[in-house]
């Protein structure tokens, strides 16, 4: 799919009225970011019902069967099927059983919304099982983050139209962003670039992930699965976020733009306080 069908697919057109400093009454018409229920089965079987944008839905679905632990590559789907009726939208998958684990898809059958993370989680102790430690390879410098902060926007068809929804961004090493995904869920959006990226059939090379959301858990676990570098957010972590990140050894980054400057804000605590002399204080660059 391609930026404008992505877009198109995401939209629906409302009338408005827009209120002037004078007070003047002008009707017109705005373009708002569709959030619709979808479902997802995997060999029939009825995996999860979200609310998500019906852009990129194979994406979506195969991504969040990766970062869900129900497979492990995306060539464990053989086929994908996507219906809507009414406005509510079916996903099925046909995957290779034996590369199934049918207790990460047991876990998961529920109702999700946009801002769930960790719904279908039934324990404690299935929210830690999910987590492998890894290490970091490669770091990504300031300039790389800031050049790709400053490229999201061309990247983000549908919120140039809603202004409304979030954006995910692989980047490579130096900053460029190599495929991007939107909705208006931000851990949506993460799905669909996993999905997108271990979709496309070439190596996955060193890069890290640009967030144009706050940086909460999931999109920690989530950022794994693409084994990235860095986790890059425009806002500061949680608590919950930085904990993970620390076992999981991600380096966690937020880019705060303050006028004309973008500070570039990492946290010790997350994979990167080896490198940092002061392990409680989040350490600001100016760029």
């Amino acid at each position: 799919m391609t930026d404008s069908e992505a877009a198109t697919a995401g939209v629906m057109s409302r009338a408005i009225v827009r209120s002037g400093p004078s007070g003047s009454m002008v009707a017109g018409a705005w373009a708002i970011a569709v959030e619709a229920p979808v479902a997802i089965t995997i060999n029939d079987t009825p995996w999860t019902v979200m609310l998500a944008t019906p852009a990129d839905l194979e994406d979506l679905a195969i991504g969040l069967a990766i970062t869900e632990r129900v497979v492990s590559h995306a060539t464990a789907i053989a086929d994908v099927r996507i219906s809507e009726a009414l406005g509510e939208y079916t996903v099925q998958l046909s995957a290779d059983s034996a590369l199934v684990d049918t207790n990460a898809l047991r876990a998961r059958s529920l109702l999700g919304n946009t801002a769930c993370g960790l719904c279908g989680i039934e324990t404690l102790a299935a929210l830690h099982s999910r987590h492998t430690e890894r290490h970091i390879t490669e770091p990504v410098d300031d300039e790389a983050i800031r050049r790709a902060a400053g490229t999201l926007a061309a990247h983000q068809p549908l919120n140039a139209t809603t202004r409304s929804v979030h954006a995910a961004a692989w980047c490579t090493m130096q900053g460029d962003i190599v495929l991007a995904r939107e909705d208006v869920g931000r851990h949506n959006a993460l799905d669909k670039l996993v999905g997108a990226v271990r979709r496309s059939g070439t190596p996955v090379t060193p890069g890290f992930v640009l967030m144009s959301s706050r940086c909460s858990y999931e999109l920690v676990y989530k950022a794994i699965a693409l084994d990235a570098q860095l986790l890059a957010t425009v806002s500061a972590p949680t608590t919950m976020a930085l904990q993970w990140a620390e076992q999981l050894g991600l380096p966690l980054v937020s880019t705060m733009g303050r006028g004309d400057v973008l500070e570039i804000i990492r946290f010790p605590e997350s994979g990167e306080r080896g490198n940092m002399s002061h392990a409680q204080e989040p350490v600001m660059h100016h760029v």
